[in-house]
């Protein structure tokens, strides 16, 4: 009596896992359905904005990021570059100083090194 009590036992949970088995295929073959009608939706996914619009959008970016990476020049430098320029067109030691904020010894070594190379 036992015996048969327990194979009973035994084809219930067979039969419970079964049905249990039975309805996890069920729900794994809607999921892939479901990602197969995901994944080809996702391939015609656009945007409001057009490619071309974008690439120049960047271009302009670009453009603006290379004239803030350009070494700025000292007020320092654009001086001795502008007297430099007058040494060699013939201006003394005193234009050098009033024009170019030259000390009258920087002034004077300029037009050393600068007077006679036209």
């Amino acid at each position: 009596m036992w015996l048969e009590i327990c194979v009973a036992v035994l084809v219930l949970v067979v039969l419970f896992q079964a049905l249990v088995l039975a309805m996890l295929w069920r729900q794994a073959r809607q999921l892939r359905v479901a990602l197969a009608l995901i994944g080809r939706s996702a391939t015609h996914i656009t945007t409001d904005v057009p490619t071309s619009m974008l690439v120049a959008a960047l271009g302009r970016l670009e453009h603006r990021l290379g004239l803030l990476e350009l070494p700025a020049s000292s007020p320092a430098q654009s001086s001795y570059a502008l007297a430099q320029k007058l040494a060699r067109q013939g201006a003394d030691v005193e234009q050098l100083v009033v024009r170019c904020g030259l000390s009258p010894d920087e002034a004077r070594l300029v037009v050393q090194m600068h007077s006679g190379a036209a």
